[in-house]
């Protein structure tokens, strides 16, 4: 009796991997891309896996979604020293494409065209095309959450142009499109050319009340690679500005992330060009009530190099002190000009809303309640930014 309790129990603990899939079993999907169609204009027929639409309101939806799925092939992915070598993308990737009135509609679609089991735990990039972010993210979003397999620390980007150009996009030199675009985008965050702005820090700045997300904004060039051409901003889902590269260091800056990563030009009397580079960024963001409405004082201080100079041979430290000067009231008025902007278009990247509620928790429940209210608030407050710039190495010999 005592052996065979033994044998049953141990059975629980031998019951092996039952749910598991074979490499070979499943179909890994590296890359999406999400765009609008016209399903008369592109000759798209819409498979009715889902739903029909004399069943349901689906078909009354003006917005069609096309959705492009990049997928490896077992075998073909090299890597390590030997990785490379003829391989192109259209060997280690298949590319498949699908419609949907809905993502989970689109996902069934394509599930039907594949004898594998879709599998999104390999997702590196998903990029929405921009007329789909000005709409809204909310089902995009809603969908891979709810999909377990999901990192949280895969990339989502907006597309200039169509998504799926962007997605086939890979230059001679790498065999994977999606895994390309990874790289690109970690590589820029790592040279500070980019915020980490991962698609579970937007699903976190999304959920915050008073604080609004943001994404990397890109473009193709020449059919081969992209260019990070910088930030798309958004209000609740809906995408409604974007920044140039220059105002992605403006948005470190405030921020106070680091490293630096993104030059100011500066014209000194004596006819030099100089090109400061960030090397460290420090901000503070001071909140008062006044007169019953927020007061907001941001200080940025920031640390940099001279990474160029022309038309001058040496510098002094009076020309020092002059650059700084020169340096502070440019990147002051720039600030300035971009938080302005951030205000018109109603959209809180820097989460003021939240530190609001947060440090006058009062102010809030009294005046503001709703998120609908903190926007009009937002629009009309009064904020000031103060830049400092200090040089920290000149690179060259200075008296």
């Amino acid at each position: 009796m005592k052996k065979f309790i033994f044998l049953l129990m141990a059975s629980l603990f031998l019951s092996g991997c039952w749910d598991r899939y074979d490499l070979e079993e499943r179909a890994n999907i590296l890359g999406l891309a999400i765009d609008v169609i016209d399903e008369e204009a592109e000759g798209f027929t819409i498979p009715e896996i889902t739903y029909r639409d004399q069943d349901t309101h689906a078909g009354e939806q003006k917005s069609i979604y096309k959705i492009t799925a990049q997928l490896a092939v077992p075998g073909k992915i090299k890597l390590g020293p030997e990785g490379g070598g003829e391989s192109t993308s259209d060997e280690t990737s298949w590319v498949v494409q699908t419609t949907g009135f809905s993502m989970k509609d689109g996902m069934a679609n394509l599930q039907q065209q594949l004898a594998e089991k879709l599998y999104l735990g390999h997702l590196q990039i998903t990029i929405v095309n921009e007329d789909v972010a000005k709409k809204g993210l909310d089902d995009i979003n809603d969908f891979l959450k709810r999909e377990y397999e999901v990192r949280r620390t895969s990339w989502m980007v907006v597309s200039t142009g169509k998504a799926e150009d962007v997605l086939r996009a890979a230059p001679p030199i790498e065999t994977v499109p999606a895994l390309y675009l990874s790289d690109t985008l970690e590589n820029a965050m790592r040279f500070g050319k980019l915020p980490r702005e991962y698609l579970g820090k937007f699903w976190i700045d999304e959920a915050d009340v008073g604080v609004d997300g943001a994404l990397p904004y890109v473009r193709l060039i020449e059919q081969e690679r992209i260019l990070v051409d910088g930030l798309a901003y958004f209000k609740d889902d809906k995408m409604v500005g974007t920044m140039s590269p220059f105002e992605i260091g403006v948005y470190l800056g405030m921020k106070g992330e680091n490293r630096g990563g993104y030059g100011l030009a500066v014209s000194s009397d004596d006819g030099g060009m100089y090109i400061l580079e960030s090397y460290k960024r420090d901000s503070d963001i001071d909140i008062k009530i006044e007169e019953n409405v927020p007061s907001i004082k941001i200080n940025v201080k920031i640390d940099s190099n001279i990474a160029e100079r022309s038309n001058v041979k040496n510098i002094t430290n009076n020309r020092v002190e002059e650059i700084e000067e020169l340096a502070s009231n440019i990147a002051t008025k720039k600030y300035n000009q971009v938080i302005k902007k951030w205000q018109e278009n109603e959209s809180d990247v820097l989460g003021i809303g939240a530190r609001v509620r947060a440090k006058f928790p009062k102010y809030w429940s009294e005046e503001v309640k709703t998120i609908d209210r903190w926007y009009e608030i937002y629009k009309q407050l009064n904020m000031e930014v103060k830049v400092r710039c200090e040089i920290i190495r000149t690179g060259m010999e200075y008296r």
